[in-house]
């Protein structure tokens, strides 16, 4: 098992940015207690308001992806649009009027029209969420234990909420701390407690180093996505 722990301290810009959503189960509650006991006094060591950190519970493990599922969509799903469409062109016209024998036949003619194209109801699509210089910076922390019993179900358990959660991490743009613990026992999982502190600290390493990147992109005049 690890034992030193990262030792970083975020600086003043993200500890006045940061948002920071804490996920756990109430599956072994005495654990989760103890974890959000530490993960608490991370916060107050790095002078973090505790009004930035949001406790949401869940049941289980499985129900993590959810829970951080619906908190990725509030900041990459926007909403509703408006758009003024405006066609025009040459088009023939082909005439089956009595007219004149002077104006019988084909004639060309220009048809120019504008409409406005609404959705009927409210339409989404997702973006990837890419903070302004002043906009909040969201992180979350999935704590939960999935532990290792009689079957193989803890294996499938871990594989897919590791899954789904490593595809929020990449896709989402909005960080996602790993701290589901799958331990053998719960003697090892309570060893490890001690660890949240460094999850805490990996939620605002995660906006130093995007925040680095998009000034070095910046700087060089390239796009950041």
């Amino acid at each position: 098992m690890r034992t030193e722990g990262l030792s970083y301290t975020p600086p003043l810009e993200l500890l006045k940015r940061v948002r920071l959503f804490v996920l756990q189960t109430r599956w072994h509650g005495d654990l989760m207690a103890r974890l959000w006991e530490g993960l608490c006094a991370e916060v107050h060591r790095l002078g973090f308001p505790m009004e930035r950190v949001h406790r949401i519970e869940v049941a289980g493990s499985f129900e993590l992806v959810h829970a951080a599922g619906a908190i990725a969509r509030h900041y990459t799903w926007k909403r509703g649009f408006a758009q003024v469409v405006s066609v025009q062109g040459p088009t023939q016209i082909q005439s089956n009027l009595r007219l004149p024998p002077l104006f019988q036949g084909n004639f060309e003619s220009r048809l120019r029209s504008e409409f406005l194209l609404e959705s009927p109801g409210p339409i989404s699509y997702f973006q990837p969420y890419e903070p302004g210089p002043a906009d909040e910076l969201p992180a979350i922390l999935a704590l939960g234990c999935i532990l290792k019993g009689a079957t193989e179900h803890n294996q499938y358990l871990a594989h897919a909420v590791f899954h789904q959660l490593s595809a929020l991490n990449l896709t989402s743009g909005v960080p996602v701390i790993l701290g589901v613990l799958t331990p053998d026992t719960l003697k090892q999982a309570w060893e490890r407690v001690p660890q949240v502190a460094d999850w805490v600290q990996v939620a605002f390493l995660a906006w130093e180093g995007r925040l680095r990147l998009q000034a070095l992109w910046d700087s060089q005049g390239e796009p950041s996505a």
